[in-house]
């Protein structure tokens, strides 16, 4: 088992990504680019470009991973929409868990091949982690963790805006619990 690093700032704002080990030493870089926002590359320690994630097909929302030039994963985009699960084609992994949070597992028939929560990293930064079965996963794993963490994301309302409360439970039911906490 094999257990990676995330700053949760660097997702959310960084175009670059680098991604530690438990020993903070850098294992890949992530990189978005400034002109293409769906494209983000990985590199290894080394700086050689290992991986990509890519838009493929834009009118059905079809995001490709690349590993060292070899289409290994497909992500169609539309069933985001329900925030709970997500199937990459050709590898056959499946995604479930509470995506918006990052907190999911990813199984490929029935074993699991990485886990994904939020922890805390040194000096208190908010972070992932990602938990590998197998380090071979490790490419395409930490770009799907990448991707799933910038393209998800809560629907964006106006203050203005009329809430049907049955579809509000319906596709975020973590909202009502979050609710009930803080009151």
């Amino acid at each position: 088992m094999m257990n990676l690093y995330i700053r949760k700032a660097d997702l959310a704002v960084g175009n670059i990504l680098v991604v530690i080990n438990q020993n903070k030493e850098t294992i890949f870089i992530a990189s978005r680019d400034k002109k293409n926002p769906f494209l983000i590359k990985l590199y290894n320690r080394l700086n050689t470009l290992i991986g990509e994630i890519k838009l493929k097909n834009n009118f059905l929302k079809i995001y490709s991973i690349e590993i060292n030039g070899e289409e290994k994963a497909t992500i169609n985009a539309i069933p985001m929409l329900d925030l709970k699960y997500v199937h990459l084609s050709k590898i056959n992994w499946n995604v479930t868990g509470n995506l918006v949070m990052s907190d999911y597992h990813v199984t490929k028939e029935g074993k699991e091949i990485l886990c994904v929560q939020p922890t805390i990293l040194a000096q208190g930064h908010p972070g992932l982690e990602l938990d590998f079965a197998n380090m071979d996963d490790g490419p395409v794993g930490t770009l799907l963790t990448i991707f799933l963490n910038k393209y998800i994301k809560l629907p964006t309302l106006t203050p203005n805006a009329e809430l049907d409360n049955s579809l509000l439970k319906n596709k975020i039911p973590y909202l009502n619990n979050f609710k009930s906490k803080c009151n």
